[in-house]
């Protein structure tokens, strides 16, 4: 007996060991393909550390065209389909060598289940955007697919895959359904990893980007203790295991501020002096407009005289500002004048900053923030001033325009079937608490008239409540959708398809073109929503500005734009087209990032001859724009339809 079991030992422990160094070999070369395919994802054709020929280097040494493993087909072909829309840039030379199947996913994710869930939500997320070309409508196919897959994970019990799951669904819904990106944020953030590891893939889900995106999300949502909550977060995280920069620090200031917690937001304002560069003066400028805020919002003994010195600083300062920040210097005059300045010389600085406004909102793609903002800056310098029943005024239109913006974003989401009325429950709950908490700590508007902040606060309370039962009746009432695109200013689609009908009857020759901006998800991912926005707006501003009134143009989806010419040939509009697309390619700065960025866009143009089926019109419009992102982008594909179409 003891002979056998000395036999069975001698078989199964050689058995054993080769098993531990197979699945260490394994775990080996999936973290060397997962390093690869990260830089490719997010490196390939885009200016950064790593160069093409890095990464080209990285290719082969990775030996992956050689392996003939089934790890390596699914890796080879994640890698090959996020090059299948670079049709005017070089793409990584991978090669497929067979189908992707079902097994080659199963293997992958026997051997490594975290890796497998972030390439499994990948692979729908890039083919959704490649079969939709990069359109909205994608979500219709993509938010079900990931959902499915998460279910899936479920079972599997493994957390961190799970998670993995929850941000990219997150990913897809933070525009359209910014509630239920926040669900899926706050269902993976008990979870999610905050140290680096070897594989690359499965640090891109993080616990640091998930709390600055749950802080803009709740900023933008107007729960500031929230918001405050996570930009906190983010900075410990972010101060621990990576270097911090001015910008870091600005959601946190800025709900810290809007709580009334002046002390710990003028801590970090320190804290982000110091993290700014020694030449940056704009910086400087920039940090010294975020403390007279607090200072003005504070009022205590001594805030008017560093209002005064702040506010003296800026208006001394050599630094040149762009059109985008034309309210500045205005805006320090007014701040200067409101405590030490006479009425005709306050009343004058009003008008001044007035006019920088203009300027400003003629200027910046991001409208509703503007007008927001505007609305902010003369409430404070108002209260600033004593005068507390025009602070009053301000106040209560930013609670109507903040009503109006987020009507509209919700109306947004009317198309994807989701339940968003529990979250919307616990929003109002933390909308509540907020109140509360600014009541208890006397925060806002100053002044002798109690009975005139006693309003205020009943005011802000009432309108809190609309703003929170709109979340949740905005999903139900599509029908009530306003025409005008909020982020862009251009007509909506409904809008736009409703008039479209008519429109074609009335008048034959006429031509649609159909625009989408090349690259876009590449711009959103690379520089954030915040760019992807100035990118949006600039690009409807520049089109608006060129088309005539009798023309239209709506935002057709996501970042395709619908353009209906009237009275023209496809000639005429193929050449308005490419006008268009040289005034836009022409613009490289951006206020909402330091780099440069150059943006084209791709069309498709049908000339109409008497044709009134707009959905088949928009159908070839779309084919053509199809061939235009094959053949290159930043081109315009035309036909004119013979009249029989």
């Amino acid at each position: 007996m003891l002979v056998k079991a000395s036999l069975l030992l001698l078989i199964y422990i050689p058995s054993l060991v080769f098993a531990s160094s197979l699945q260490n070999g394994d775990a080996e070369k999936i973290n060397r393909y997962a390093n690869l395919t990260h830089a490719v994802l997010y490196e390939w054709n885009y200016p950064s550390e790593l160069s093409n020929e890095d990464i080209l280097q990285q290719l082969k040494q990775s030996k992956i065209q050689s392996d003939e493993s089934d790890i390596s087909v699914v890796f080879r072909h994640v890698i090959a389909l996020s090059n299948a829309q670079h049709v005017d840039a070089p793409k990584v030379p991978v090669v497929i060598k067979e189908v992707l199947l079902d097994r080659h996913w199963q293997a992958l994710k026997r051997a490594d289940i975290k890796t497998y869930a972030f390439l499994k939500a990948y692979h729908i997320y890039i083919k959704g955007f490649n079969d939709f070309k990069g359109s909205v409508k994608r979500l219709s196919s993509t938010v079900p697919a990931l959902y499915s897959l998460k279910n899936d994970l479920l079972r599997s019990g493994n957390k961190v895959a799970i998670i993995t799951v929850s941000m990219w669904i997150a990913s897809e819904l933070i525009d359209t359904a910014p509630i239920q990106a926040i669900n899926e944020i706050e269902f993976a953030l008990p979870h999610l990893p905050s140290e680096p590891s070897g594989n690359k893939l499965v640090m891109e889900i993080n616990l640091v980007d998930a709390h600055n995106d749950l802080a803009d999300l709740y900023l933008n949502l107007n729960v500031p203790s929230k918001s405050a909550e996570h930009a906190k977060k983010f900075i410990t995280l972010k101060r621990q295991y990576h270097s911090l920069e001015t910008t870091d620090f600005l959601f946190a200031i800025s709900t810290l501020n809007r709580l009334g917690k002046f002390d710990e937001a003028l801590e970090l304002i320190e804290e982000a002096r110091d993290s700014a560069p020694v030449d940056d003066h704009f910086e400087s400028v920039f940090l010294d407009m975020f403390e007279m805020s607090i200072y003005g919002s504070r009022l205590r003994e001594g805030d008017k005289a560093k209002l005064t010195e702040l506010s003296t600083r800026v208006l001394n300062s050599s630094v040149l500002f762009p059109n985008e920040s034309a309210d500045i210097k205005p805006t320090a005059n007014a701040i200067y004048n409101a405590v030490n300045g006479n009425d005709e010389e306050f009343n004058y600085s009003i008008l001044q900053l007035e006019e920088a406004f203009e300027k400003k909102y003629s200027s910046t793609p991001l409208k509703n923030k503007a007008v927001l903002n505007r609305y902010l800056i003369l409430k404070h310098i108002y209260n600033i001033r004593g005068d507390i029943e025009n602070a009053f005024s301000y106040q209560e239109k930013y609670q109507l325009a903040l009503l109006n913006s987020h009507g509209e974003k919700f109306q947004s989401a009317s198309g994807i079937k989701l339940d968003l009325l529990s979250k919307d429950i616990e929003l109002a709950e933390y909308r509540q608490k907020e109140l509360l908490s600014l009541q208890q700590e006397k925060v806002g508007l100053t002044g002798d008239k109690a009975n005139l902040r006693t309003a205020v606060f009943a005011l802000i309370a009432v309108i809190c409540l609309m703003i929170t039962s709109w979340l949740w009746l905005a999903k139900k009432q599509s029908d009530k959708q306003a025409n005008t695109d909020s982020l862009t200013g251009a007509l909506t689609r409904r809008a736009m398809l409703r008039q479209l009908k008519a429109l074609l009857k009335r008048h034959p020759s006429s031509c649609l073109a159909l625009l989408d901006i090349d690259h876009f998800k590449r711009i959103n991912d690379k520089y954030g929503h915040a760019v992807g926005d100035e990118v949006l707006s600039t690009f409807s501003d520049i089109i608006r500005q060129r088309i005539r009134k009798s023309d239209l143009v709506c935002r057709y989806g996501g970042e395709e734009f619908l353009i209906y010419f009237e009275h023209s040939t496809e000639q005429e509009v193929t050449a308005i087209l490419d006008e268009l697309n040289n005034s836009f390619s022409s613009k490289t700065n951006w206020s909402t990032t330091n780099k440069a960025l150059t943006v084209s866009f791709s069309s498709g143009v049908v000339a109409l001859n008497g044709t009134t089926n707009s959905e088949s019109v928009i159908k070839l419009c779309d084919d053509l724009l199809y061939k235009a992102k094959n053949r290159g982008r930043s081109r315009v594909e035309s036909t004119t339809l013979a009249h029989s179409y």
